[in-house]
């Protein structure tokens, strides 16, 4: 079993509306955006990770498709357990809090991607 966290943009019907009708270059620099920030929080919530061997730091990693559907995942068997806990154990939030941490630099990502674009249709 694996932990993984999906932050699914699609689901908001607004925005896959628009996201069918946006220029290729400007979702091009959303997905570059979010390539970066997605970096940085598997680089978070590896920090945030517990180690023993390294195994569970060293599993977590990142997925970004072309439709902009995120996803965040640690794939040994174990990690459900480290990031909610159990009854013997309290709930480590390893990829939870990285996520939220970083929720403002998605939020500025996707800004600024859209005022690039914005500023290249001006020309």
């Amino acid at each position: 079993m694996t932990v993984m966290l999906q932050v699914d943009l699609k689901d908001i019907e607004e925005f896959s509306k628009a996201l069918r009708r946006m220029p290729e270059d400007m979702r091009e620099n959303i997905y570059n955006g979010l390539s970066e920030a997605a970096r940085q929080t598997v680089v978070r919530a590896r920090a945030y990770a517990p180690v023993r061997t390294g195994a569970l730091r060293a599993s977590i990693y990142a997925y970004l498709s072309k439709d902009l559907v995120l996803t965040f995942c640690a794939y040994v068997y174990y990690a459900i357990f480290v990031e909610y806990g159990t009854r013997y154990m309290m709930p480590r939030y390893f990829l939870t809090r990285a996520i939220q941490e970083q929720l403002p630099v998605f939020n500025f990502a996707i800004g600024e991607a859209v005022s690039q674009a914005w500023q290249n249709l001006k020309r």
